[in-house]
């Protein structure tokens, strides 16, 4: 598995799923859960399909976590990604 691929993607579907919802964390969870990795020609499918595996699980299992948290629990810096600290 490419790492770099990965958290390429995390951080990507984790800011689509930012720009898609009221950014809670509710939201956002149901907002992965309509995401798919699928096709024949996808490139890095083993790595996207595991990447928004591991944001779904996050974001479901840790609802009652702040935003903040739950992403950088993905590894991920909230900041990089434009969210705001309360």
């Amino acid at each position: 598995m490419d790492i770099r691929v990965y958290r390429s993607f995390l951080q990507e579907l984790i800011g689509d799923a930012l720009e898609h919802s009221d950014g809670s964390v509710s939201e956002i969870a149901a907002y992965l859960h309509t995401r798919k990795v699928s096709g024949l020609l996808v490139r890095n499918k083993k790595e996207k399909k595991r990447a928004l595996q591991d944001a779904r699980n996050a974001f479901d299992e840790h609802r009652h976590w702040p935003l903040r948290i739950v992403i950088s629990h993905l590894g991920l810096d909230p900041d990089e990604l434009g969210v705001e600290s309360f």
